[in-house]
């Protein structure tokens, strides 16, 4: 058996990563979770937050993803989320202001309480990703 499978990221812009991993982790509502090769068939929904994969060639790499979905089947994984970065692309300055917005929205009653929950987990999880 082979120890490593097919990791396909996609977004609604484009196919982000398409190459042989050994291993990915990521976050659901319910905690981490991690897929390694020959996996038994799954799908997941992912919240935002820094998703961590082990390359064929050991070689590891943290990326952002926000909400999204992980199918995994005969050894081939598909990710399609909102958005996919590496740190180099995300903006801190960008990332602190969503940040205070959904704060300030959060105690604010007359905003959607769940859209400024997702709002601030995103950013949050960007700003994670660019501490590291």
């Amino acid at each position: 058996m082979a120890n490593t499978f097919k990791l396909k990221i996609m977004t609604p812009n484009k196919v982000k990563i398409d190459e042989e991993v050994l291993s990915l982790t990521t976050n659901t509502s319910e905690g981490k979770f991690e897929i390694l090769a020959n996996h038994a068939s799954i799908v997941v929904n992912t919240i935002p937050c820094v998703t961590e994969i082990t390359k064929a060639n050991g070689e590891k790499i943290n990326l952002f993803t926000s909400r999204g979905v992980i199918g995994f089947k005969n050894n081939e994984l598909n990710f399609c989320c909102g958005s996919c970065e590496t740190k180099e692309e995300i903006d801190t300055g960008r990332a602190e202001e969503a940040k205070k917005r959904a704060e300030k929205r959060l105690n604010d009653e007359k905003f959607d309480r769940e859209r400024a929950e997702a709002a601030l987990g995103r950013a949050l999880a960007r700003l994670e990703l660019k501490s590291k």
